[in-house]
């Protein structure tokens, strides 16, 4: 138990204090693939080292690779290569330097590649390389060669984290085929209603309940663009409340909405597995809703009317996610709702009905 509570601690302290571009830190290369585009570096989270960092690896005679991380561990890092300016130069055991830098832009337009493979070797300067014998020349960029390992350096990169206790203490890493998820959320709300008669006669009260809503969301695997951290959500949202009286009338309130939102992802990119994922957004929608009041006569006879109405939403969330390797997820929100409802009665009569307040959710979800 200790250990489990001294490797989330591990996690969370490499998350706060990561690395910041142009920070340069000292490693070596324990395990390189065969092919050289995948490297196991003796550096991880306890250094700053985060899934998605990108760094320049270099010696005083310059640049010799570049690349990004594709899984961490406390004190272990793999590493995707995809760009490599002196092949020479990596090897196992061999002490490197690396620099945080900014993901490369990459273009799918030959024209404008800064670096075109009609030589057998790689020179300096290169970020975007073509496969020699093309014809016309096939554009490798930046994206490509980190997402399209080949079978052997897959089957390396499980070796190396078979082979390493510390990378098989940890799972972390970027899903990037499961970008469509489906989720359930359980409201706790502390909500207050006003309602407005129309006159001046506006009456407030507590709307607080516990209801539900479920939701798909997709991402996008777009790495150097906005879409990148961000996520479009589609969602139905019901809930129903019951207030009885003294006398022993009741209202029931049933709300049923449709809604859409954008979220921004932080801390981790939004694909991540193995670590919290930040986000914040808006939530926006419409619905139908209706109140029914069973009154208590003093005959002891019960009525019933119901009066249905519109309604339109909106919320501003910010919260927390986290996924297994499987695609398995959980999250908590917490949000402000504000919720207009309109209500007609059959003799033209109207009133409007305000909802406001904070809400926390909780809920399980699922990646495919």
């Amino acid at each position: 138990m200790k250990k489990i509570f001294l490797l989330i601690s591990i996690v969370f302290v490499g998350q706060i204090f990561a690395l910041e571009i142009d920070e340069k830190l000292t490693t070596r290369f324990l395990k390189v693939s065969s092919t050289k585009k995948t490297v196991l570096l003796n550096r991880g989270l306890e250094d700053g080292l985060v899934v998605g960092d990108h760094a320049k690896f270099f010696l005083t005679t310059g640049v010799i690779a570049r690349g990004v991380v594709v899984k961490a561990s406390p004190t272990r890092t793999i590493w995707s290569i995809y760009r490599i300016v002196n092949d020479n130069a990596v090897f196992p055991d061999k002490v490197v330097n690396i620099k945080i830098t900014k993901p490369i832009d990459t273009t799918q337009d030959p024209s404008k590649s800064l670096y075109d493979n009609s030589n057998s070797t790689m020179t300096a300067g290169t970020e975007v390389m073509t496969i020699r014998g093309d014809s016309p020349p096939r554009v490798r960029t930046m994206e490509s060669e980190r997402n399209r390992l080949s079978r052997e350096d897959r089957d390396e990169l499980a070796t190396m984290v078979d082979g390493d206790n510390s990378m098989s203490m940890i799972g972390t890493g970027i899903n990037e085929n499961k970008t469509i998820e489906v989720y359930g959320l359980l409201h706790l709300n502390s909500l207050t209603s006003e309602v407005d008669e129309g006159e001046g006669d506006i009456f407030t009260g507590n709307n607080s309940t516990i209801d539900f809503s479920l939701g798909i969301e997709k991402y996008f695997n777009m790495p150097g663009s906005f879409l990148e951290r961000m996520s479009f959500s589609a969602l139905i949202h019901h809930a129903t409340k019951s207030v009885t009286s003294v006398q022993g009338s009741q209202i029931n309130n049933e709300v049923t909405e449709f809604g859409v939102g954008a979220f921004y992802h932080y801390i981790a990119p939004p694909l991540s597995y193995g670590r919290i994922i930040g986000f914040s957004g808006l939530s926006l929608g419409v619905g139908s809703v209706s109140d029914t009041f069973d009154l208590l006569s003093v005959t002891s006879t019960q009525t019933s009317q119901t009066v249905p109405g519109s309604s339109s939403f909106f919320s501003v969330a910010t919260g927390i996610k986290y996924f297994t390797r499987g695609g398995f997820g959980a999250r908590a929100i917490l949000d402000y709702y504000q919720r207009s409802e309109s209500y007609e009665f059959e003799n033209g009569d109207n009133f409007t009905k305000s909802v406001t307040g904070p809400r926390l959710m909780l809920g399980l979800s699922y990646r495919f």
